[in-house]
């Protein structure tokens, strides 16, 4: 995406794609405006008939678990599936390394790095 949500660090911007049972018109609403009321979310899209939801969201202030509650507070759950546990996990550190690198203090070249 080129035009991001004020106050969206791109560097730390991440987008997944998670694979949904329950989706109906009534919820996906729902979801919808659930999600994008949380601070840094920069895209949300739902499409009802592949069950999938594509979100966009700066990973140093959210992670793919507050999302997950979101989806579940309005009936919908993650698909059981063996692909969407293991995909889950790579979102999972995905989101913890963009937390972790935007919490990093780069040292001098010249210094000894602290401990």
């Amino acid at each position: 995406m080129s035009q991001h949500q004020e106050g969206i660090n791109p560097g730390f911007e991440t987008s997944h794609t998670l694979s949904l049972d329950g989706l109906n018109a009534q919820n996906a609403t729902q979801i919808a405006e659930g999600l994008e009321a949380l601070p840094w979310v920069d895209h949300v899209q739902l499409k009802v008939g592949k069950q999938s939801l594509k979100i966009s969201y700066e990973a140093s202030h959210h992670n793919i678990d507050e999302v997950i509650a979101v989806i579940e507070q309005h009936g919908a759950a993650i698909k059981d599936s063996w692909w969407s546990r293991t995909r889950l996990g790579w979102q999972r550190q995905t989101d913890e390394n963009i937390k972790d690198n935007a919490r990093h203090e780069p040292h001098c070249c010249n210094k000894i790095p602290r401990t």
